[in-house]
């Protein structure tokens, strides 16, 4: 099974180790890892390079029988935006979607920038304002909800530090996570007697 391993850790400037860190994982659990700095770009010119890595990140999204996501917030109160884009190419070509999220608090909380919901202004539908006077969303989701039920929708999971403690970016726990989920689900998928991943 391939899988590709879409999140923000492609700027981090470890990013190549991080993926080197993420492959490994995925071979203890059978899984080959397509992660976006596998790609060869030595040689391409600097006006094409753009245009490059979208159309391999793309290819290896067609590749790939599943997608696993960092949506941990990027540079802002939610995931990063290629990400985002990547789980959308996903869901849209039937793949299941694994996400996960190192920031354990709901993205209410993270819109509201730490007012209390007491202190916040009401629309006359009900929802709630940010102090803009735009509603914020409110489902009690992690991230939008368009990104979790997508998820959801695949037949994958979203997953969120259970002990409410937020980690790292980079931090990998709920990336294998979503790794040992996706496998036992491609397991019971196979059918009685099917050899595990």
């Amino acid at each position: 099974m391939k899988v590709y391993l879409a999140g923000p850790e492609v700027f981090l400037a470890d990013a190549t180790a991080v993926g080197v860190a993420k492959k490994a994982i995925c071979r203890r659990f059978g899984v080959e890892g397509l992660y976006p700095f596998d790609q060869q770009l030595e040689g391409v010119a600097p006006q094409l390079l753009a245009a490059t890595i979208f159309a391999a990140n793309v290819e290896m999204i067609r590749r790939a029988d599943a997608v696993v996501a960092n949506l941990t917030p990027f540079r802002g109160i939610g995931a990063d935006a290629g990400t985002v884009w990547e789980v959308g190419m996903a869901f849209g070509l039937g793949k299941p979607i694994y996400g996960y999220s190192n920031d354990p608090r709901p993205l209410f909380d993270r819109t509201a920038t730490g007012l209390p919901r007491a202190e916040l202004q009401a629309l006359p539908d009900g929802r709630v304002a940010h102090p803009d006077g735009m509603a914020i969303e409110d489902f009690g989701l992690a991230d939008n909800l368009m990104i979790e039920e997508a998820i959801a929708s695949s037949g994958g999971a979203f997953f969120i530090p259970g002990d409410g403690t937020a980690k790292n970016l980079a931090d990998l726990t709920l990336f294998e996570t979503c790794l040992r989920a996706l496998v036992a689900r491609q397991t019971i998928d196979a059918g009685p007697g099917a050899a595990s991943l």
